[in-house]
């Protein structure tokens, strides 16, 4: 990881610049590294230095610090001093070693019983408690559906005015009913509402009619509709299906907190099957690391979860990483946007589509990238923005972005035809 990437990582922006002056600091000592963990003592407020490992695996951290914050900044600080000089490979600490332990013994699940009659109460009790999950949503639903005529009945000009118990009690119901992801709908109705400007009535009812198709939708099998609803497939069991194997281009991605639970999801390229998504979570204030290295195009094998493209992904063996290869784009904004219709009538609900078109060019007023066709779609003046502009120098470029219905944010460019960089 560059220190870029590292940094993103931070709870927080005092997090971030704590640490990257403590990584110049020299308080440090003992820092060394194995394959699998980075580790040093560094100086605090105490009589003992502070100690501090990473778990190269998945860049989980451990320091002795009494910060509460996670990574904090020594464990950051300490990253970002070997990604500016390597540590020397040395032999592990005991400390390390024992920490290391304990996280492979909590990831490794005990042997099961795997008598009959083992079996046969384990497949009982999960009938059971799925039977049971399924019965709780049927009644969130039905609070939902409640909920719904009572918003239409009042009319959305009285949102505004809800105060917040009245938003959290209809969230609250959903989470009871263990349907998660009608509480991440309200959530976002929530949100809307909250922000205001000249839109949000039309976006919180266009917001308010996907909750009302899903719930009338709810008793359906289809893997989207579950999966709307917030039942969920284990990782493990995606893994232990088909996978495919392809050379992978992570260009897109978008971060989410929900005040729980922060999110990242990349939208990965490949090079055979399209698009597809990599999400990672990470609670307890945490920043979760983006499941492929962003901007480096890797070989290896993703196994699909249940639906419809672009297929949510998890992440299996993996081999070479290198700059990504040319990624083809679509020759004009209505080719592209043509594109999306098999995945939103598949997927209605969805809120976030990869974009791409070749050869654009931007307007005087940076408020449009338009094609060679001359039909322009709006683009978010942002840091990915400029950073387009300057690596392109005004020129016409191959774009990539995620597309919300109203404004494309970008995330890629290339020079017509050539290799694509990440911007965003």
């Amino acid at each position: 990881m560059d220190a870029q990437a590292l940094l993103e990582q931070a709870p927080d922006g005092r997090v971030a610049s704590s640490a990257t002056r403590l990584a110049g600091s020299s308080g440090w000592q003992g820092t060394g590294r194995s394959d699998t963990a980075l580790w040093g003592l560094c100086e605090g407020s105490g009589k003992n230095p502070y100690q501090v490992c990473v778990d190269l695996g998945d860049r989980a951290t451990k320091c002795s610090c009494p910060s509460r914050k996670f990574p904090c900044k020594h464990a950051l600080a300490l990253q970002l001093r070997d990604v500016r000089e390597p540590f020397p490979p040395a032999e592990t600490p005991d400390w390390v070693t024992e920490w290391l332990n304990r996280r492979n013994r909590a990831s490794t699940p005990a042997a099961a019983d795997e008598s009959p009659e083992a079996v046969e109460r384990r497949a009982k009790a999960k009938e059971k408690t799925a039977l049971a999950r399924e019965a709780a949503v049927r009644a969130g639903v039905a609070g939902l559906t409640d909920w719904l005529g009572d918003v239409a009945g009042a009319g959305l000009a009285g949102l505004p005015a809800r105060d917040a118990a009245w938003w959290h009690s209809i969230r609250a119901r959903m989470v009871d009913a263990q349907a998660k992801g009608l509480a991440s709908a309200v959530d976002e109705v929530r949100g809307i509402v909250a922000a205001g400007g000249p839109r949000w009535a039309h976006d919180a009812a266009d917001r308010l009619g996907g909750l009302h198709l899903l719930a009338r939708l709810s008793s359906s099998p289809d893997p989207v509709i579950r999966r709307r609803l917030g039942f969920s497939v284990a990782e493990e069991e995606v893994r232990a299906g088909p996978g495919w194997s392809d050379r992978w281009a992570p260009l897109l991605k978008a971060e989410s907190d929900d005040g729980l639970v922060r999110t990242v999801r990349q939208w990965v390229w490949g090079r055979a099957h399209g698009w597809v998504v990599a999400v990672r979570h990470a609670g307890g204030g945490g920043r979760p690391v983006p499941p492929l290295t962003h901007g480096v195009q890797v070989e290896g094998v993703l196994h699909p979860y249940p639906g419809v493209p672009p297929h949510r992904v998890a992440v299996g063996e993996l081999s070479a990483e290198r700059q990504p290869e040319p990624v083809p784009a679509p020759a004009s904004w209505r080719a592209a946007l043509a594109g999306l219709e098999e995945g939103l009538r598949a997927d209605p609900w969805l809120r976030l589509h990869p974009l791409g078109c070749a050869s654009v060019r931007v307007t005087e007023d940076t408020g449009q990238l338009v094609d060679e066709e001359g039909r322009g779609l709006q683009v978010r003046s942002d840091l990915a923005l400029d950073q387009a502009l300057a690596l392109t120098g005004g020129d016409r470029f191959d774009a990539w972005g995620l597309w919300n219905g109203r404004e494309l944010r970008l995330g890629a460019v290339a020079t017509p035809g050539g290799a694509p960089e990440v911007v965003g």
